[in-house]
Parts: C-alpha cells; sequence; structure tokens
C-alpha cells in the first residue's frame, strides 16, 4: 500500500530564541525538510498555515509511524 498524504505531524519544539510551542498537531502536512546545517526542521502544510520552521538544535526525539500508509511524525524536546 502506498502512504497517503497529508500526514499528521506534532510538535514540541521552539521556533528560535524564547520562543517555544507545545504540543502543535498539524493533519494537513505534505513535506519535512530537515537542514542540519541550519539546525532547523521545515514544515509545509497544505492548509493556510503554509510554511513553518522550528529549531532543531532543540530537538530530543523524532517518531516517524506509518500505519495502514497513514504517516504521523512526532517531533519533540
Amino acid at each position: 500500500m502506498a502512504n497517503s498524504s497529508p500526514a499528521k505531524t506534532i510538535i514540541t519544539s521552539t521556533t528560535g530564541p524564547g520562543q517555544a510551542v507545545t504540543t502543535l498537531t498539524f493533519t494537513d502536512v505534505v513535506d519535512i525538510e530537515v537542514n542540519f546545517l541550519a539546525n532547523t526542521i521545515k514544515v509545509t502544510r497544505s492548509g493556510a498555515g503554509g510554511i513553518s520552521y522550528y529549531d532543531y538544535s532543540a530537538m530530543a526525539t523524532v517518531t516517524w509511524t506509518i500505519s495502514a500508509g497513514l504517516s504521523t511524525i512526532t517531533i519533540s524536546s
């Protein structure tokens, strides 16, 4: 079975110094990009949220689960 878009993503991290986010849940994620040089994760959503960036250096765990073709990605600090 092929994986389906969009994915569900849950994020607990920061968007920059002093800007924490706690358990943001998006159900319309179509792309995730990791930039190891800039220490960021770029999340692209199909809905009104567009593109947002999160601080990679503040993250401790990334869990990617695929069940019945649907992806769930949990990113936490």
